[in-house]
Order: C-alpha cells, then sequence, then structure tokens
C-alpha cells in the first residue's frame, strides 16, 4: 500500500483552531478523552487563500470541525466549468498521468507521451493492479460537490486548479473505475468506500480539503462527518 496512505493522525469530536498570528495555516488541536493531540497544519495553498477572500456565501453556522454549516447550493453545475486534466508543469504528462506516477506501488515506468505502467491499488475497495486503464483518478471532493458547497462562486482559474489540485497527494486519488462510479457525486453521509478500515481516513481527508478550499458542509454530512470521526 502506498506511503501516501499511512497518515496515522488521531481524530476526534471536539476540533479547535488555534490561531498563528500569522499567514501560515494554523494547527489542529483534538481533544479526547481529556488528552490533547496537535496535529500538522492543514495546508492551505494560495489559491485556497485567495478564494477565500472573494467567496461571498451567506454562513449558517461553523461546526466543530471547522467547516461552514450551510444548505447546498442549488443548480447550475456542468462538468466543462471545470477543466479536464492537462500538464501544469509541462513535462509531457498531464494531471492523471501524474497521479499514476506517484500512486504506483512499484517504481513506475514513463514511456513515449507518458505512458505510465506500474502497479496500483484501489483503497476504496481493497483492489490491485497493472492495468491502468480500468481505474479512474477520483476527486476526493467531487466536482459537483464542490460546485455546491461553494465553487460556483469561483472564478475559472480557481476550479481549473481545484480540479487538478496535486498540492496535497491524496486530493486526488486512483482507484478503481467501478468505485468510483459507484461514489458519483455523493458526500459521505450517502456514500462511503466499501473498505471499512478506510472510513476514518476517508473522512479526515475529506475535511482536510473542504477547510483547504473553504468549502461549506450540508447540515447531513457535518453530523455524518462529525459522528464518523468522533467514533475515531
Amino acid at each position: 500500500m502506498p506511503n501516501r496512505y499511512r497518515t496515522g493522525l488521531a481524530l476526534g469530536f471536539v476540533v479547535v483552531i488555534t490561531a498563528c498570528g500569522s499567514a501560515k495555516p494554523s494547527a489542529v488541536v483534538i481533544e479526547v478523552d481529556n488528552a490533547v493531540i496537535t496535529t500538522a497544519p492543514a495546508v492551505l495553498t494560495p489559491i485556497a487563500l485567495e478564494k477565500k477572500t472573494t467567496t461571498t456565501t451567506t454562513v449558517r453556522s461553523t461546526s466543530s470541525l471547522g467547516l461552514r454549516v450551510e444548505a447546498e447550493h442549488v443548480g447550475g453545475y456542468k462538468r466543462n466549468l471545470f477543466a479536464n486534466w492537462y500538464d501544469a508543469d509541462r513535462d509531457g504528462c498531464d494531471t492523471r498521468q501524474e497521479v499514476l506516477i506517484a500512486e504506483s506501488i512499484i517504481p513506475a515506468r514513463i514511456g513515449a507521451k507518458c505512458k505510465v505502467t506500474g502497479q496500483w491499488f484501489s483503497i476504496y475497495d481493497g483492489v490491485t493492479t497493472t492495468n491502468s486503464s480500468s481505474f479512474d483518478i477520483d476527486h476526493m471532493v467531487p466536482l459537483k460537490e464542490a460546485w455546491d458547497s461553494g465553487a460556483w462562486n469561483w472564478n475559472k482559474d480557481q476550479r481549473k486548479k481545484f480540479a487538478n489540485d496535486l498540492d496535497e497527494s491524496f486530493f486526488l486519488i486512483a482507484v478503481t473505475a467501478r468505485s468510483n462510479r459507484s461514489k458519483g457525486e455523493r458526500d459521505p453521509a450517502e456514500w462511503m468506500p466499501t473498505s471499512v478500515s478506510y472510513h476514518c481516513e476517508y473522512a479526515r481527508i475529506w475535511v482536510q480539503i473542504k477547510r483547504a478550499w473553504d468549502l461549506s458542509v450540508d447540515p447531513a454530512e457535518n453530523t455524518f462527518l462529525t459522528r464518523t470521526l468522533a467514533s475515531c
């Protein structure tokens, strides 16, 4: 299994964001049965920081997870509002290929036109393959979910960067096409991976992405995430 899945962070019900007095992201302090655990700060990309100054969504409330809780935005989503895979660093490999290279559990080989060969493990359902065409690259937070949670208010460049976000290795993930399409556009309250052992990590990453991109959660989503992380 790739090291990128082995973050090993403790999780609890109460999450407190501590101010650092600077532009750097705050650490997350988690209280579990009177024990205090401080995790590494969530990484906010420049685009995420820029976007935080442009979002005008009306806030309903803030959850214990440090996320805005509000009803989802209704309507307007189209897939073409978010960019397809592209070669951001102009090395000949697009975003899909970059993820396949990074996630291969054996040394990946790169051929002509960045044809990638290797071996991949789908953390969602425990499937291993050497056939990359049977794997999709999943947006951990689906594009429509992002749209409904605040991306409707972003500009074109922000949506492009979200759809191709390689700043954190787990924001985009190689999984079986079957599991990705089973998930579709659903949030954790509506769908979770079949690998039960991954549920805590899945919820944690979901929260981290939403925090990094200043995306909201709806009430049912917030309740489910809070209960899930409290049990981890």
